[in-house]
């Protein structure tokens, strides 16, 4: 019989996911280990390699289609084997069914008539198609009432088109992902003007006797990545009771060892970065005060016996935070080749779940976009982040004269679970006390 492919977890805090991409077409000869898709999860996009050999018979799944873990996305087997058994077998809904019908059929010539089953009523065609899974609230109830597969309605919403007024191929009229194409393709189906759409306006003008041009919303389409964001986020801030303490830097030390430190080392063409000397300081302060290095878990406080710092990497859609691993052990140039192999990979959309858990602790650093201080939220499961500032020229008092210093601002959120003020405190000034004296940081702490 036939073999299914459901959709894997792939990272730890995966609940469901995306298909992102194919590399496999109907008819595909794939070997065990093949990849054939381009799985988005919560943390990423990953290939996914088949555990099984055959043909492909089918792609359940659309590109762009959100389904929960355990769910059909396609089905192997011996060239012409058919594959409703399989489906079946698995558990896998008729609507699944359906949708791998309107793919196999899409790819075959298209019919001169529509199917006799597209002429039944929408209420019978309603009970053959499932729910789809990530409509906004703001369809029309009418065409909600059409079948069609949630990749078809995103990209009717996204070419303004009607969907009643689209010819659907797939089985009972079922509106699939070419039949929006093909109906975009030949500017059919537009909607109707009505309502406040661009370029209308309510009569009233500026001052200058322009009309105000009214701009429709927009529904967008929420990454996994940024549902799973805003679900950790929501839930770290409920959770968490967060403090904030903010100290002032001075980075003149730092700048300067740095910059020697470049030198010795440009010849093997490596440098370090202010981020890797503010991760280093991190890591030691950690190790040396581990009072800190405490998070809540299970409803105790659990003291981490190693010191893994997560870098927070800015992405298209969202942000990731790969973990340096043993941080307060590695050298300057360890944490610098490690952050930016992290950081490139994070932008390619490849870095693995496991790059991505374990950490004790974060650091984020928005000094490259000129923020001077910010506070952070802090990553669940960990005990505190530390939110840094700009380096910036300032204006200082030193020793009653007034002078221009390299000044950087560093605050703490940190979890009152297991942490108080002054204890935050202490390390919050060990941190800059080895950032304005960075040659203390790499000693041999013992």
């Amino acid at each position: 019989m036939a073999t299914v492919v459901e959709l894997p977890r792939l990272s730890d805090t995966m609940e469901e996911g995306v298909v992102a991409k194919w590399r496999v077409a109907v008819g595909d000869k794939v070997k065990r280990g093949q990849v054939i898709a381009e799985i988005e999860t919560d943390k990423a996009t990953m290939e996914f390699e088949s555990f099984d050999s055959g043909t492909v018979l089918v792609l359940v799944a659309e590109e762009g289609e959100t389904l929960p873990l355990g769910a059909a996305i396609a089905v192997l087997g011996k060239p012409g084997e058919d594959p409703s058994e399989a489906l079946a077998a698995a558990g896998a809904s008729a609507g699944q069914a359906g949708a791998s019908e309107a793919k196999a059929e899409s790819a075959a010539p298209e019919p001169e008539s529509k199917p006799a089953q597209a002429e039944a009523p929408a209420t019978e065609a309603k009970a053959e198609a499932p729910a789809p899974r990530d409509e906004p609230v703001s369809i029309d109830p009418d065409e909600r009432r059409i079948p069609a597969s949630p990749v078809a309605r995103r990209l009717a919403r996204e070419h303004d088109l009607e969907l009643s007024a689209i010819e659907g191929s797939g089985p009972h009229g079922r509106v699939i992902k070419a039949d929006v194409e093909k109906a975009a393709a030949s500017g059919t189906a537009k909607k109707a003007a009505g309502g406040a759409t661009a370029g209308s306006y309510s009569g009233e003008v500026d001052g200058w006797g322009r009309p105000y041009v009214s701009r429709p919303d927009e529904s967008m389409r929420l990454s996994q990545m940024r549902k799973t964001i805003a679900k950790r986020m929501t839930a770290a801030k409920q959770d968490a009771p967060h403090y904030y303490l903010t100290v002032d830097v001075d980075m003149g030390e730092a700048a300067t060892f740095r910059a020697s430190y470049n030198r010795a080392i440009e010849a093997h063409g490596r440098k370090i970065s202010f981020n890797d000397l503010i991760v280093k300081a991190t890591a030691r302060a950690l190790r040396a005060f581990p009072a800190v290095n405490v998070s809540w878990n299970g409803g105790q406080p659990v003291r981490r016996g190693d010191v893994h710092v997560g870098v927070a990497v800015a992405v298209d859609d969202g942000l990731v935070v790969p973990v340096i691993r043993f941080a307060d052990q590695k050298s300057l140039e360890a944490i610098s080749a490690e952050s930016r192999e992290f950081a490139k990979r994070a932008r390619d959309k490849q870095l693995r779940p496991e790059e991505m858990s374990g950490g004790t602790f974060s650091v984020s650093n928005l000094g490259m976009f000129g923020i001077e201080s910010f506070s952070a939220v802090i990553n669940p499961g960990e005990p505190g982040i530390l939110a840094v500032g700009a380096i910036e020229a300032r204006p200082v008092v030193v020793d009653g004269e007034l002078v221009i210093r390299q000044r950087m601002k560093m605050t703490i959120s940190a979890d009152h679970r297991v942490t108080d003020g002054a204890v935050a405190a202490r390390w919050l000034g060990l941190v800059k006390r080895y950032l304005e004296n960075p040659l203390e940081m790499l000693t041999d702490p013992g």
